[in-house]
């Protein structure tokens, strides 16, 4: 194995694997990356056996071979290298040596043949999406998604295939959902022809992982939802998730059945209220008051150790007084999924009922957050 490649190309596709690595593992060697060189160039694999990502880069080639170095030490030694090519040889006794100008580094590995298989990078992948789209379908669901391990289910975004119209005009979408229990966030999109039964449980380190493919993509992607894994491939590299073999719950048991009081709001103006009256909460929950009026929203917090604040904003509200209160941190996290400019529309249903938050004309994509109890 004797190739020679950028630093710029390497750094690059070390980012895209180096996360995948488990540090935290009774398998040590799944703290290495796997570096194969073929004819073509470098390939990079990393693994925790849930999450495979695979990438590879132009190099000009002397020999071909394999092994696997540590992860973390290998991406810190690239990192701090000096611009230009790099030259990577392996020796006898699984020795990777590392040439970039005057640094010269010899790291020890462990043989290729320890590595395990990759889990899922062999599917392939046979429906396209756009890149831009996926990438906007997630970053609009994950915020919602639940940390608590104990509700597994909720650890992940549920994917379901819908159809919309009928005969020649039907339209295959894809429905992604994600809740903690507290709130909910829901969008639907065309997903190209892909089509699979029930909901599959995509875990949100998976697709934090997927976004790399998709930032800065303005092509389609290759996806794939099969043998119990979801697949995306791009122009950068593979990434294979396992799904969360669990039931989602049903999220239809959440959703308003019946529009309430509506409130128009401009998104960026109600967001800087928000966190404003947020600084004078101590608390986890960051329960904020909305009092709304005829054409006015005042937003006010309180706590025994820092005092209090009140803000009006004029808003769009015809209908009785009605006073909510709201975990802050929920509502802000809606508002940064949309643009600051559009017009936010809350639907209220009473002090104790489920809102629903969303852009004024379009159903598409929408929140739902619990209030709190207001003392």
């Amino acid at each position: 194995m004797n190739i020679v490649v950028t630093k710029e190309n390497l750094a690059k596709a070390l980012s895209l694997t180096q996360s995948v690595v488990e540090r935290k593992t009774t398998m040590p060697i799944l703290a290495n990356i796997l570096l194969t060189v073929r004819e073509k160039g470098l390939q990079l694999a990393a693994t925790d056996l849930e999450i495979t990502a695979l990438t590879s880069i132009d190099a000009r080639v002397q020999s071909t071979g394999s092994t696997t170095v540590n992860a973390r030490v290998f991406s810190d030694i690239v990192r701090e290298l000096p611009d230009g090519e790099v030259s990577l040889s392996l020796s006898e006794g699984e020795r990777l040596e590392i040439l970039a100008g005057k640094s010269k580094f010899r790291m020890i590995g462990v043989s290729a043949d320890e590595f395990p298989s990759l889990p899922g990078i062999t599917i392939e992948v046979s429906h396209r999406v756009p890149g831009k789209q996926f990438l906007e379908m997630i970053q609009k669901t994950l915020y919602a998604v639940s940390h608590d391990e104990t509700r597994f289910n909720l650890n992940g975004v549920c994917f379901e295939a819908l159809s919309e119209g009928k005969g020649k005009s039907t339209k295959k979408m894809v429905r992604m959902v994600a809740t903690d229990g507290h709130r909910l966030s829901m969008i639907t999109r065309p997903f190209g022809e892909l089509s699979f039964d029930g909901r599959a449980i995509v875990p949100a380190k998976g697709l934090s992982e997927l976004r790399k493919l998709l930032d800065d993509d303005d092509s389609e992607v290759g996806v794939a939802l099969s043998d119990g894994f979801f697949v995306i491939e791009s122009a950068r590299g593979k990434i294979a998730t396992r799904l969360i073999d669990g039931e989602f719950p049903d999220y239809n048991q959440v959703l308003p059945k019946k529009a309430g009081e509506i409130v128009s709001v401009p998104s960026g103006d109600f967001a800087q209220a928000l966190r404003r009256a947020a600084l004078m909460v101590t608390d986890k929950g960051k329960c904020v008051k909305l009092d709304f009026g005829k054409d006015r929203l005042r937003i006010s917090s309180s706590s025994p150790e820092l005092g209090e604040s009140s803000e009006e904003l004029a808003v769009g509200f015809k209908g009785d007084q009605t006073t909510v209160g709201f975990n802050a941190r929920y509502l802000l996290e809606f508002c940064s999924s949309i643009e600051e400019e559009q017009p936010l529309l809350l639907e209220l249903s009473g002090e104790l009922g489920p809102a629903r938050l969303k852009v004024e004309g379009d159903d598409s994509y929408f929140g739902v957050v619990m209030p709190m109890r207001l003392n």
